[in-house]
């Protein structure tokens, strides 16, 4: 497995193959030479960092191959790395984290493009609603999912798979809810997801459609890099080592069957017991 490198506390993976991995608000670190945020959100992401790290390791076991993968250790409270530059941090040396996390997403997206020519992008989050589901965020609110899928695909454009479907076998709706989408891929797997067959929007209204990283590196304004956005509830998924192993294992099956359908890419799969 590729080995991370480490800068401006950034862990980056170069990877060897069309997937990007990113989590901006798992890190803990409190650089005492930066100020602290004074508004804005600064809730951590409890254990997206250790998630996403597994979702990695978990990747190589299944197919030799190494996502891309961008990984914040600083903590929110000094910057928030899925905000416009604005909004994201009161102090100027944060800026030096913020440009490394963004222009490495860039640069992993360049590379796939002209290594590939397409690929997959998705920012790993978390959150704490009462039902608890994996939510895929396609920068379409609850509202939208709920019309009937008439109404649904004339937002294909504005969402953040927008050029999907000029590479999948599929259908707009079925790429966001249909049996290859991710949201069913998981609920096969034993976590209930947003959108998806089982559960086609959120029906408590607790839903997080996307934010600032999946409109800016995901397909929305063009390329061929699409994104999604998938925030991961806590109880039985990010609490413990055990459960987030096992979240990792279904989730990599999972993006494996996504990318095999709506991308045309064979993996040269390991036999994994």
């Amino acid at each position: 497995m590729t080995k991370a490198i480490t800068k401006n506390y950034i862990k980056y993976y170069k990877g060897n193959t069309p997937i990007i991995l990113s989590a901006p608000h798992g890190g803990d670190a409190q650089p005492k030479d930066t100020k602290t945020r004074t508004s804005g959100v600064f809730d951590k992401d409890d254990y997206t960092y250790e998630l996403t790290q597994l979702i990695v390791e978990e990747f190589y076991k299944q197919t030799s191959l190494t996502p891309y993968a961008v990984i914040a250790e600083i903590s929110r409270e000094k910057v928030d790395l899925n905000r416009k530059k604005s909004e994201a941090f009161e102090d100027e040396k944060a800026s030096l984290v913020y440009n490394q996390f963004h222009n490495s997403i860039e640069k992993s997206k360049l590379e796939i493009e002209e290594d590939f020519g397409k690929g997959l992008y998705i920012d790993i989050h978390g959150q704490s609603h009462p039902k608890a589901y994996l939510e895929f965020g396609y920068l379409l609110d609850n509202d939208i999912l709920k019309q009937h899928d008439g109404a649904l695909k004339e937002h294909s454009k504005k969402s953040s798979i927008s050029s999907l479907s000029k590479f999948s076998r599929e259908c707009f709706i079925d790429q966001l809810k249909g049996p290859h989408s991710m949201g069913s891929l998981m609920c096969n797997q034993g976590f209930d997801s947003i959108p998806s067959i089982k559960l086609p929007y959120a029906s408590d209204e607790n839903y997080f459609e996307g934010a600032y990283n999946t409109r800016t590196h995901g397909s929305l304004n063009g390329g061929n890099i699409v994104g999604i956005q998938i925030e991961f509830p806590y109880k039985d998924v990010r609490d413990t080592h055990k459960n987030r192993q096992k979240c990792a294992k279904a989730f990599v099956k999972s993006l494996i069957d996504f990318k095999q359908v709506h991308f045309d890419f064979d993996f040269d799969l390991r036999k994994i017991s």
